[in-house]
């Protein structure tokens, strides 16, 4: 499955209760590099998913980010809304589906997580 193909989908726990769509993907450098390509090998790590990822990827998530303070309230609201889902927590990957193995009491807020 490709990066692409999990944008957007529907994310289910495990009694089947919608949690949201994936808005972003977080990857971790693994060590030793691709044999073919020389870059390093990279595993993905967890989900963000919510209404909005936007909040994460400029950095209002997980670093302190500060600007025109309007933006600054805006974007830190809505990274309240959005659950950080570990790569261990999926049951399941299908064609615009995850299914989790937890239920959505379970997941953490992504301003809990360290990203």
């Amino acid at each position: 499955m490709r990066a692409v193909e999990l944008i957007g989908a529907a994310v289910y726990d495990s009694d089947g209760v919608p949690v949201g769509a994936v808005r972003d993907l977080f990857f971790e450098a693994v060590g030793g590099q691709v044999p073919d390509s020389g870059r390093p090998a990279y595993r993905l790590r967890a989900l963000e998913c919510g209404a909005v990822g936007l909040a994460h990827r400029l950095g209002y998530g997980h670093r302190s980010i500060t600007g025109p303070w309007p933006l600054t309230v805006l974007m830190q609201r809505l990274v309240q809304n959005s659950l950080i889902v570990g790569w261990e927590q999926i049951a399941a990957l299908g064609t615009g589906r995850v299914d989790l193995a937890v239920r959505r009491d379970q997941l953490r807020w992504a301003q809990q997580e360290e990203l």
